[in-house]
């Protein structure tokens, strides 16, 4: 990675099923709010538009297990949300990506003895937990940003006050590179649909269901990107909240299950069309990427439209990555904070209706107070691909109905 570049720590936490190479296998009642806290940068550490039925939402009762539970989390940067969790009785507490482009759990293991991650995170030690059970599965994630290698166990696992009983998760043995080093989470929590999970593992999500834990088969983020914000989020497990977002939300059928996918329309530079998705693109909305990501020649033409200065030409290919385990700190383009308010708006065009980004919504800083794009390259080949990541750059903008039970998406402006 050239030097004479300024980076900032963007994750591209996919799941393998976009990377096959990665996976491998041993053959021998109610609802729960997450509250992201929103925490000062620091430089250490198809078509289908109605609005949203009416989810019952209920103020907190502390005698009633299927009310709403607040579990605070962190932003970092606007580019990692994680909060906590806890694995075992008694509680084990992991800080996680809650991520809806994955669909399993992992956290480091106490068998992780040749990882420099494993020693700068809190580890998993099933000889803590009476509610441990044994598996042994070996298998491997890859992600965009790198990949894991483990043994699957169960145990319970505690989100908020809900308790999954007997969750299936990965104990990570092997966390190379410094991808997961630097991160400021010790896990992922995958958010993602059933047919995505390595193994076959039932994902938390899902299991809150088939548990009875929530009475709404879906689940709600808001992300506030205001560094000033007292609050930095909301994750409703079972429900929305009202109060984070304006107008009704616009639904589209998922296409797709694996990740939350979706078909999009046209991309447009200040109103006008890119030409790009003239006969319509694939998209998933990802929390946990950080940035928005698409086809090289379509990012390229809306980053010399925003002005990028300097570009991230030193990132690693598809072919690259996958043969270095050190994976990627990704590179960013950088634009020039005192032209914000020539630069163009950015549109995406979802169930027939445009989602605008401003300048202002899509630059993020980096840990200098620069201003980076919101936009990155990624080319995603078939049959997976290609395919446009929508991550929490577009996310923080519109708050995001992940509904299950109608196999949909909905957007809506944030509040």
């Amino acid at each position: 990675m050239g030097h004479h570049h300024k980076t900032i720590a963007i994750f591209l936490i996919c799941s393998s099923f976009l990377y096959p190479p990665l996976i491998l296998s041993d053959s021998t009642k109610g609802y729960i709010r997450i509250k992201l806290k929103k925490l000062e940068p620091n430089h250490e550490s198809r078509v289908m538009s109605r609005s949203v039925p009416s989810y019952s939402l209920k103020a907190r009762d502390e005698n009633n297990p299927n009310g709403s539970d607040i579990v605070l989390l962190k932003n970092y940067m606007d580019t990692q949300y994680y909060g906590e969790i806890g694995i075992g009785t008694p509680p084990q507490k992991f800080t996680v990506v809650y991520d809806t482009g994955s669909s399993n759990l992992w956290v480091p293991s106490s068998e992780c003895f040749f990882s420099m991650s494993c020693y700068v995170h809190p580890k998993y030690s099933s000889r803590m937990s009476n509610t441990y059970k044994g598996n042994g599965k070996f298998a491997a994630i890859g992600y965009g940003s790198g990949s894991i290698s483990g043994f699957f166990s169960k145990d319970d696992v505690t989100v908020g006050d809900l308790v999954i009983k007997e969750q299936e998760f990965m104990e990570a043995t092997t966390e190379p590179g410094v991808t997961f080093m630097s991160g400021k989470f010790d896990g992922i929590l995958g958010l993602g649909f059933k047919e995505i999970s390595v193994e076959n593992a039932t994902p938390v999500w899902d299991n809150m269901l088939n548990q009875g834990l929530v009475k709404d088969p879906l689940f709600s983020i808001w992300l506030n990107r205001d560094v000033n914000g007292e609050k930095g989020g909301e994750i409703v497990f079972g429900g929305v909240d009202p109060e984070h977002y304006i107008g009704d939300h616009t639904f589209v059928p998922i296409t797709q299950k694996g990740y939350w996918q979706f078909d999009m329309g046209d991309v447009l530079i200040n109103g006008k069309s890119t030409g790009s998705c003239q006969n319509g693109c694939s998209a998933i909305a990802d929390s946990g990427t950080s940035l928005i990501t698409g086809p090289t020649s379509v990012i390229t033409e809306i980053n010399n439209a925003i002005g990028v200065e300097s570009y991230a030409s030193h990132l690693q290919s598809k072919s690259e990555e996958h043969s270095d385990s050190s994976a990627r700190t990704m590179g960013v383009s950088r634009v020039d904070c005192a032209n914000v308010a020539s630069m163009p708006n950015v549109s995406f065009t979802i169930g027939g209706k445009e989602f605008v980004l401003s300048p202002r919504e899509y630059l993020v800083k980096d840990r200098e107070g620069n201003c980076v794009s919101g936009f990155m390259p990624l080319d995603i080949p078939p049959p997976h691909g290609p395919l446009w990541i929508l991550g929490d750059v577009f996310m923080g903008c519109y708050h995001t109905i992940f509904d299950y039970g109608n196999v949909r998406i909905g957007f809506a402006k944030a509040a």
